[in-house]
């Protein structure tokens, strides 16, 4: 019998883990609950993974097979569940996250050649996508331009029906925690995403490249939280949609070509986990302001597309992609909050938090190299709120002492014009200086 262990898969259609497994004889699922994960997030991303793996579960069920529950440490978990199942092989899709890449090492450890990994968490996978020399790409263009010429991957299909498996008498399946969001939740499980999907393709898709920088998401797929589980595959989504066509369709690949960057970035760099991407701009003077922080995090600086951006992504989980630029900026550049503090505390908030596109977002709307532009561009969030949420009701809806206008009100923690020269002159001593070997 095989395991079939799922991480930031939790699907049955385009699972090559799974379909490598059943090919080769019966193959239960396993999801294993990892402290080192679980413990250090927020309960509005724990209750969404739970419910998730309780939907997996149910795909499992409906096709005859079984996915078991256990909690602990991947590598002690593993070889447990192997010798009490009986396992031969353990499969699974590969991550690429600097845990990720220590935890799997540690459970080829514990299971000497009785591991087996598959493609299948981006479009085109971490490593994959290089220059003629054989060296990773630090630019987006360039990588796009082979990221596009890459060919398609083949898909492999859900199971339609389990082999038996024979599982121990009295085998404990384990139980999925069933914990409370503090914010409303999409619809779990992947029939709800590919349906989510369909939706997008015939109602949002033909006009993305036009709406997609609205602050207020309408322009949107919404599809990120379950791209981010890997509820959704990426890969079905992007050939889905250049099946659809269109200058919008071309759009939205783009963002998953992004999205494969990101991945690629944190998996030949992981030091931008911690610090800047060209450490030069590590020099930066930061200002640890509890008070500032607090503001900034809760939507009270009296900057108002910054208060509802982040109001919005308290109450809800989800934040549009411009919006996101305009907050992190804001932290960043205007009030010099450590960009690592706002990171996490940001990546908490949101339901589709995934570690490398938010560790990228922020290194990129931050300037700290993960950007071919220059370090001058800084988004005045007054201009953004006048472009992007014309008329004013997405800033009427979550801050409604504005009135729904984009200047200033009450008592601002910031000078905006005083903290864009303030942060000017920083960076241009940063950038005469001589990159770092």
């Amino acid at each position: 019998m095989n395991l079939v262990w799922h991480r930031a898969d939790l699907r049955t259609h385009d699972n090559p883990a799974l379909a490598a497994a059943l090919r080769s004889g019966p193959a239960v699922g396993l999801v294993v609950l990892d402290p080192n994960i679980l413990n250090g997030t927020s309960a509005r991303r724990r209750a969404w993974f739970y419910r998730n793996v309780a939907a997996l579960r149910e795909a499992y069920a409906r096709r005859g097979g079984a996915l078991l529950v256990r909690s602990g440490l991947p590598w002690e978990v593993l070889p447990r569940a192997a010798a009490e199942l009986g396992v031969h092989r353990v499969f699974a899709v590969r991550n690429s996250t600097p845990y990720a890449r220590f935890r799997d090492r540690k459970v080829e450890e514990a299971l000497p050649g009785r591991t087996a990994w598959s493609h299948g968490q981006y479009v085109q996978e971490p490593g994959e996508i290089v220059k003629p020399d054989g060296s990773p790409y630090t630019v987006f263009t360039p990588y796009s331009r082979r990221w596009w010429a890459a060919p398609e991957a083949e898909l492999p299909e859900a199971p339609g029906r389990f082999p038996p498996a024979a599982l121990p008498p009295g085998h404990d399946p384990g139980s999925v925690p069933d914990e409370p969001s503090d914010v409303p939740l999409p619809p779990a499980g992947e029939e709800a995403a590919l349906g989510a999907l369909e939706a997008f393709l015939s109602e949002g898709l033909p006009l993305y490249h036009q709406a997609r920088d609205r602050l207020d998401g309408s322009g949107v797929s919404r599809l990120s939280c379950y791209f981010t589980l890997g509820v959704l595959s990426p890969r079905l989504a992007a050939q889905r949609a250049m099946r659809a066509g269109g200058e919008g369709a071309h759009k939205w690949v783009g963002e998953l070509a992004w999205r494969d960057f990101s991945g690629d970035l944190l998996h030949n760099f992981p030091h931008m986990a911690r610090s800047a991407f060209d450490p030069r701009w590590d020099a930066l003077p930061w200002a640890d302001d509890d008070e500032m922080f607090g503001a900034w995090l809760e939507g009270r600086t009296g900057v108002p597309a910054v208060d509802a951006g982040m109001r919005e992504l308290r109450a809800t989980g989800f934040l549009s992609n411009r919006a996101r630029m305009v907050v992190a900026q804001f932290a960043v550049k205007l009030a010099l909050l450590p960009w690592q503090k706002c990171e996490r505390a940001f990546r908490d908030l949101l339901l589709d938090g995934d570690n490398a596109s938010n560790l990228q977002g922020w290194q990129w709307s931050g300037g700290l190299g993960v950007d071919a532009a220059p370090y001058f561009r800084v988004f005045n969030p007054l201009a953004q709120a006048h472009t992007h949420d014309p008329g004013g009701a997405w800033l009427r809806r979550w801050v409604p002492e504005s009135g729904g206008r984009p200047e200033p009100y009450g008592r601002p923690v910031l000078d905006l014009e005083a903290a864009r020269r303030r942060y000017l002159e920083a960076a241009a001593r940063i950038a005469r200086a001589k990159p770092r070997a």
